[in-house]
């Protein structure tokens, strides 16, 4: 059953919306549902506080990445993704996400020319710094002033540094002060709100927290990764602190919109039928410290059918038994045969060797264990796993063994790398 059959038969759901659920939640909830103080208004979104900042933003943003292409497979396909953006604002979503690196900064460039004619003053508009290709700290500023140009903005409502991980930070954005070049920025008025982007684990995700006086965060988050990278307890963390907490990968890399049969089967359990991708969103929207959930769409048909979803999003959405249904086919991804017991918690990075050890473990081999899909899994060490960024590949594992130690699993993590060379062919 394809995603648009399962929105035909959404009106049981449909009927749940929503301002009724914010009852007994913040006032910062009270806020983001009176329509005199939200960018973009309209009566078929649901939009929820971004932290204290004071900004009410769609439970649903549009992420200018994974963007039609034409037949090249590298250039932007423009007379589709700038109608699909503007079909979405014209339908309440008000929150951009965009990046200097993204599509080598095609996205800023087309994300510039749909926001023209009017729609720019419409939503809040976000970019992100990229610390693994600044090679002097001056490069922070001429990344920024880029982003402007290419974006046709003077202001960037809200600012990233692009994906912290262990080694940008103690290499590049502590030593370049970058958290202090972000809150310069918002003094000048040039940004709105400061923020990060990240991938590493809860050790340093506090750490990054308590350093700078932030506004937001991008966190990695979906209903299989509630222990990997920030996951949970960094999410806690951010809305404890006050931050808004944007959430990106909500289907995995796609893997979620149509996952292993094992996850479905348990999926299909629930008493209300909902397709794949409406329960990885809900999932989401379900928990009022997520402040928007951040989708990566290619095609119209997404867009309007991610539309729909958000427009019956509310916190509190789940019932017990739908979010037993979640745990159920979470559970049994972890259970498939041959998976590592990896939760993605980094303990075990830094890595003398810079081995991407836990990327590795729980987002490309567990991923294979699921779904046999071997292509899949190239794309994501190839393509998607910068050494510079996440690490290195399984072959660079010279069985040191100082990772032992800090697996709370007990994983033999370099006989587990040697298993996913030889069985990946990597």
């Amino acid at each position: 059953m394809d995603r648009r059959t399962f929105l035909k038969g959404g009106a049981a759901l449909a009927a749940a919306p929503a301002l009724a659920s914010v009852a007994g939640l913040s006032p910062a909830w009270a806020a983001a549902q009176d329509p005199a103080n939200i960018r973009n208004w309209h009566p078929d979104m649901r939009y929820r506080p971004h932290g204290l900042t004071g900004v009410g933003v769609s439970a649903l943003g549009f992420g200018m990445l994974r963007l039609p292409m034409l037949e090249d497979r590298k250039t932007v396909d423009e007379a589709k993704t700038i109608p699909m953006l503007r079909h979405a604002i014209d339908h309440g979503l008000n929150y951009v996400d965009t990046g200097y690196v993204y599509l080598g900064g095609q996205s800023e460039a087309v994300t510039g020319k749909a926001l023209a004619d009017g729609y720019r003053d419409r939503v809040w508009l976000t970019s992100k710094s990229p610390w693994w290709i600044m090679e002097r700290p001056e490069d922070f500023h001429k990344f920024f002033d880029e982003s402007r140009r290419r974006l046709n903005s003077d202001v960037i409502d809200f600012y990233h540094i692009h994906m912290i991980m262990h080694r940008g930070w103690k290499d590049k954005v502590v030593p370049y002060r970058l958290g202090e070049k972000m809150q310069d920025l918002k003094a000048q008025g040039k940004i709105r709100f400061a923020g990060f982007s990240f991938h590493d684990g809860v050790p340093l995700f506090k750490r990054v927290v308590d350093a700078a006086p932030w506004d937001f965060c991008l966190i990695q988050q979906n209903y299989l990764d509630t222990e990997h990278e920030a996951g949970l307890v960094g999410l806690n963390y951010a809305a404890a602190n006050g931050m808004g907490v944007s959430i990106m990968e909500p289907l995995r890399n796609g893997f979620l919109v149509k996952p292993p049969a094992r996850v479905q089967a348990e999926l299909d359990k629930a008493p209300h039928r909902r397709h794949p991708v409406e329960w990885a969103f809900d999932y989401l929207w379900n928990k009022p410290e997520v402040s928007v959930v951040v989708s990566g769409m290619s095609s119209m048909d997404n867009v309007r059918d991610n539309l729909a979803y958000a427009g019956r999003s509310a916190p509190g959405m789940l019932d017990a038994e739908e979010r037993a249904v979640i745990g159920r086919a979470a559970r049994a991804y972890r259970a498939a045969p041959g998976a590592i017991p990896c939760t993605g918690c980094y303990n075990c990075i830094p890595c003398p060797q810079n081995v991407a050890i836990g990327y590795l473990f729980n987002m490309v081999y567990n991923q294979y264990k699921a779904d046999g899909d071997k292509a899949r899994a190239h794309r994501l060490v190839n393509y998607s796993m910068s050494p510079v960024q996440r690490g290195d590949k399984p072959g660079a594992c010279n069985d040191c063994g100082l990772c032992l130690p800090k697996c709370p699993q007990g994983i033999d993590i370099p006989a587990e790398l040697k298993r996913i060379r030889q069985e990946l062919e990597l």
